[in-house]
């Protein structure tokens, strides 16, 4: 990624995921599944939305009637960023407690699942190449 990530919240985290799956999307579409979900405040959702336009992740989308929000920056880039903080600041760099918990997670869906298999093929190839 060509700049550093900033700093995120956990709402922050949930508004911009929301926007990946709806965007554009106004901020009342974002407050309506957030307060479904949470006991938050408009104004809070408001304020939410704004700090991640300040930070560059948001963008106003040009055009009449209430304002649209998309995403500035891609999930694909996003998501790794933020996976790899968890793993050094909350697992203490080591990615051992994530794997043993996704094995354990009777929560996996079969796409899931292919997904983890894809990826220790991957793995598996990567550490055979010299």
């Amino acid at each position: 990624m060509a700049r550093e990530l900033p700093s995120l919240g956990e709402l922050e985290i949930r508004v911009l995921r929301l926007v990946w799956q709806q965007q554009p999307c106004t901020e009342r579409q974002i407050t309506d599944v957030i307060q479904q979900e949470r006991s938050v405040g408009r104004t809070t959702v408001l304020k939410t939305v704004q700090r991640l336009e300040a930070k560059g992740l948001l963008a106003r989308v040009p055009g009449d009637g209430p304002v649209r929000f998309r995403a500035s920056i891609d999930e694909t880039k996003v998501l790794p960023a933020l996976i790899g903080r968890f793993v050094q600041g909350v697992l203490g760099g080591s990615p051992e407690p994530l794997v043993a918990y996704l094995a354990g997670s009777e929560k996996l869906s079969a796409k899931d699942l292919e997904a983890l298999r894809n990826i220790c093929r991957k793995i598996g190839k990567d550490s055979e190449k010299p």
